[in-house]
């Protein structure tokens, strides 16, 4: 959903990265976590990390560090990607009994339609099923009417606060260490000291500077702009015009890499990069 959203996991001041070599760090009875970014990686990182533990009665705490609610339209809101939940994920999240709910797909895609210069072909899901979804990352765009339910960020910060999980509402501002744990610095200079801290923030955010002080072998992926808007066509045009497919487009136009058109309720969602 965007690009490169890996972890990085902090523990005793040893950093271990999610696709390289691990470190182990052993939780025990009391133990404190810490997780930086409410976005679908921290959110299901803690809900899953409190899930576990309960399962082999382990008692410990898990913070997420998120300011941002979720709850507004437009730039405020959003996480600024696409909003396309695969369908290996939609899966793998109803087999832990974890279903989207239909106020956050905007739209079940049961198809891609790649367009080429030799022509295009439509990629079509098995038997129909519309297991790829469409969603809105925070509340829909400026000009949308909110929804009952926020869009699938807050669904997932929701679903870990339910299994125990405290959201701090607040920016983390630094990551430093005192007698041995990490400490998780916020800007009215509040701190809270963890056993293991949990940087799911993006791959382009500023944080990730903070932690380079513990973990300064970090070295961050490369990234590429992509511009993200969205266009209310309503409900009529964008279902004769795009119907229940994904329009994905591969051209010959200098610096064009890729170009999408993905169909969100009454709103289409059109990202390049």
């Amino acid at each position: 959903m965007s690009g490169d959203s890996r972890h990085v996991l902090l523990g005793n001041g040893l950093a271990s990265y999610f696709g390289s070599e691990r470190q182990e760090v052993a939780l025990a009875d009391g133990s404190r976590v810490g997780v930086i970014g409410g976005g679908p990686s921290g959110s299901l990182f803690a809900y899953f990390v409190r899930r576990l533990a309960e399962a082999v009665d382990l008692d410990i705490a898990v913070d997420i560090y998120e300011p941002r609610p979720f709850t507004h339209s437009g730039p405020a809101g959003c996480n600024h990607c696409g909003g396309v939940v695969s369908e290996s994920l939609v899966q793998l999240l109803a087999t832990e009994g974890i279903n989207l709910p239909p106020t956050v797909v905007q739209r079940g895609i049961e198809s891609y339609m790649l367009h080429m210069d030799v022509g295009s072909v439509r990629i079509g899901t098995p038997s129909r099923e519309k297991r790829i979804a469409a969603v809105f990352r925070g509340n829909g765009p400026r000009e949308s009417a909110l929804v009952d339910a926020a869009g699938f960020d807050r669904f997932l910060l929701d679903l870990a606060s339910s299994v125990g999980v405290k959201v701090v509402r607040k920016l983390v501002s630094g990551i430093g260490r005192h007698e041995g744990k990490l400490e998780i610095l916020t800007p009215d200079g509040r701190a809270g000291t963890y056993d293991l801290v949990a940087v799911a923030v993006g791959v382009n955010s500023q944080t990730l500077q903070i932690f380079r002080d513990v973990a300064p072998d970090y070295a961050a992926p490369g990234a590429r702009r992509t511009f993200i808007c969205e266009f209310d066509l309503g409900e009529a045009t964008v279902r004769e015009c795009l119907g229940d497919s994904m329009h994905v487009f591969l051209l010959d136009i200098p610096r064009l890499r890729f170009a999408a058109l993905i169909p969100k309720g009454a709103f289409v969602t059109l990202c390049l990069l």
